[in-house]
């Protein structure tokens, strides 16, 4: 059997031989003696490493006996190996007018073909084509050779063909059952079906036959989340990590799925290990910061972003990557109230990449936060040049007339974006909310109504008719809403938390409040609005201790939200810790002020000055 090198391109080594048809008159017996001396010549020159004789030789072999069509399947051969591939084509195709049916020709040219769209990336449908057709002529089951049948199977997924290429694979592996490379080349074509179960069984076996390769472990991890056994999946992963410590991939993969799995503290710790085995760098940091981010730890967020942002400038990565980290920087920034830095992150961002529609929205949004109306305008208007029908943008527009309190004229542009944008529920959504935030509870009912009837299997237009209700305090219809988002989706956390904090606001059925908002946490542990709805019930049924708990990590998180701070300040002014209650009742004063009553805190804020001097 011929060994077959993966072609990159043709390099130029000896001159192409020019196939003649062949010979309509049969050779002598002395020609015969002397090619078959030239051809046993130059598979001795070729072992020696002269492959410049070893074509001589061919050639000279060819000409003696122009009707063989197995010199010149050698001599593609040769020519394959060495990388040739134009001539490598031409003498298969000399042997395959000698010999239709000639297996080797077929194969090398198979092969060729295959290498060639390889080193295309799959760009030459025709090349494609011919792979597959002349390795399916030279395909032998009896005896099947492992480089045409990957190479075959590995086509069929390329041409999202995976019938084709789980048959082709399995006749290989039955003949070769340790080809671990085959069982991996299966289990993906399986997961190309959507066979998460059968993928998990072939990586498996692939990890069992080749326990060294880490991808194979890496790869079943993936398949066994797929397929819904994701402490499986951790359990490969860290046996991954355990067998190659100093392998960053394993513990990347490890830290995603702790993630994904809201297993932070974990996560947080093999992240650190990426980091240590690669510090100069990004991806670790980068899954840091979302892990950061995952448990509102802003603050940690912005030590670890600024000096990563400043190394992937000076590495020249990919502007709109370093936009990217550039707009996680920002949100940090706003959610620690530094409006300045926001900005000033957010305008480097814009630099970078202008025409990003998500750094040109983030932006406007923190200018309008920060009362700077002009500037958010002067973005938008530059956005809506390049987008002037974007939904989005016309959110944004809105949002800063409202702030203004051209409250007519904000409802007037959402009006507009609705009409051409019907088909969007975001568009009815972003109306009603716009009437709900001005106490228009009756007109913002009616649009998510409307809404409901276009889209009856929008889940998220019911939950915003429910948070609607509730701004208008009727409780009752409120419930039913967020009820019937849980009876199609029993998980929503969203939902969960929702209805679970209102009950706990109104002082009503606190048992069923508690488990609500516990349920909710369950499915999002590190959330900081579920855990200070989870103290707020605390508080509520007098569980001064669980209540204290939760509300300083709600706290801790959530420093401008002013109801968080409030209901911490109203716990810690209840145990007497007014020193406490003044620091959180003034964050309260100096965060976003979003649903308190101002003048009700400053009154608190007093009580417990005063008491503090008693």
């Amino acid at each position: 059997m011929l060994c077959y090198l993966s072609l990159v391109g043709v390099l130029g080594m000896g001159a192409p031989v020019h196939a003649q048809p062949a010979a309509s008159n049969q050779p002598s017996v002395e020609d015969r003696a002397a090619a078959y001396h030239a051809f046993i010549l130059g598979r001795s020159q070729e072992g020696a490493g002269d492959t410049d004789a070893a074509v001589a030789s061919y050639t000279r072999a060819a000409e003696l006996d122009p009707t063989a069509s197995d010199i010149w399947a050698e001599l593609a051969g040769l020519y394959a190996r060495r990388s040739d591939a134009e001539p490598a084509i031409e003498a298969a195709n000399a042997a395959l007018e000698r010999e239709p049916d000639n297996l080797e020709a077929h194969r090398i040219l198979g092969l060729v073909y295959a290498a060639r769209v390889g080193a295309r990336g799959g760009g030459d449908e025709a090349d494609l084509d011919r792979a597959i057709e002349h390795l399916e002529r030279a395909r032998k089951p009896s005896s099947p050779d492992p480089a045409l049948y990957l190479t075959l199977g590995r086509l069929y997924l390329t041409t999202e063909n995976a019938d084709q290429a789980i048959e082709v694979l399995n006749e290989v592996i039955d003949a070769e059952p340790q080809f671990a490379d085959a069982l991996a080349l299966l289990a993906q074509a399986h997961e190309a079906k959507g066979e998460w179960d059968e993928a998990s069984a072939v990586y498996e076996r692939a990890v069992l036959v080749g326990p060294e390769r880490a991808r194979y472990r890496r790869q079943l991890a993936s398949a066994l989340v797929n397929a819904g056994q994701p402490e499986r999946a951790l359990d490969v992963l860290r046996d991954l990590v355990g067998f190659r410590p100093d392998e960053a991939g394993g513990w990347y993969a490890l830290s995603e799925l702790e993630l994904q799995l809201r297993h932070h503290t974990e996560a947080e710790s093999a992240v650190r290990r990426v980091i240590e085995l690669e510090p100069e760098g990004l991806r670790g940091p980068y899954l840091l910061t979302r892990i950061l981010g995952a448990q509102s730890r802003y603050q940690d967020l912005v030590e670890v972003l600024g000096p990563i942002v400043e190394r992937a400038a000076i590495a020249n990565v990919d502007p709109s990557q370093v936009a990217s980290l550039l707009q996680r920087l920002a949100a940090a920034h706003e959610e620690l109230g530094d409006h300045d830095a926001a900005i000033g992150a957010l305008s480097s961002a814009r630099d970078l990449s202008p025409s990003d529609l998500g750094v040109q929205a983030q932006l406007a949004q923190i200018y309008i936060e920060a009362g700077r109306f002009d500037e958010a305008d002067e973005v938008v208007d530059v956005a809506q040049r390049q987008r002037p029908d974007n939904l989005v943008l016309s959110r944004l527009e809105a949002m800063a007339l409202s702030a203004r309190g051209d409250v007519g004229d904000a409802v007037a542009v959402l009006k507009g974006a609705l009409r051409q944008h019907e088909a969007e529920p975001a568009a009815h959504v972003a109306l009603a909310n716009l009437y709900s935030e001005h106490d228009r509870v009756d007109e913002a009912v009616r649009v998510l109504t409307d809404a409901e009837m276009q889209f009856p299997n929008n889940a998220q237009i019911v939950f915003q008719l429910g948070a609607v209700f509730e701004r208008g305090r009727r409780f009752t219809e409120a419930e039913r809403a967020f009820r019937r988002v849980l009876e199609r989706n029993p998980e929503d956390a969203q939902a969960l938390n929702y209805l679970g904090y209102m009950l706990a606001d109104q002082g009503e059925r606190l048992d069923e409040s508690v488990d609500l908002i516990r349920r909710a946490l369950e499915l999002d542990p590190d959330n900081g609005s579920y855990l200070d709805s989870l103290g707020w019930a605390y508080f509520k049924q007098d569980e001064l201790a669980l209540a204290e708990t939760a509300l300083r990590r709600a706290g801790d998180q959530l420093l401008r939200n002013s109801v968080v701070q409030d209901h911490l300040a109203d716990l810690l002014f209840k145990i007497e810790r007014y020193d406490e209650a003044v620091t959180a009742w003034e964050r309260a004063l100096a965060g976003d002020r979003d649903g308190v009553d101002v003048f009700g805190i400053e009154r608190k804020l007093g009580d417990a000055r005063a008491r503090m001097r008693r």
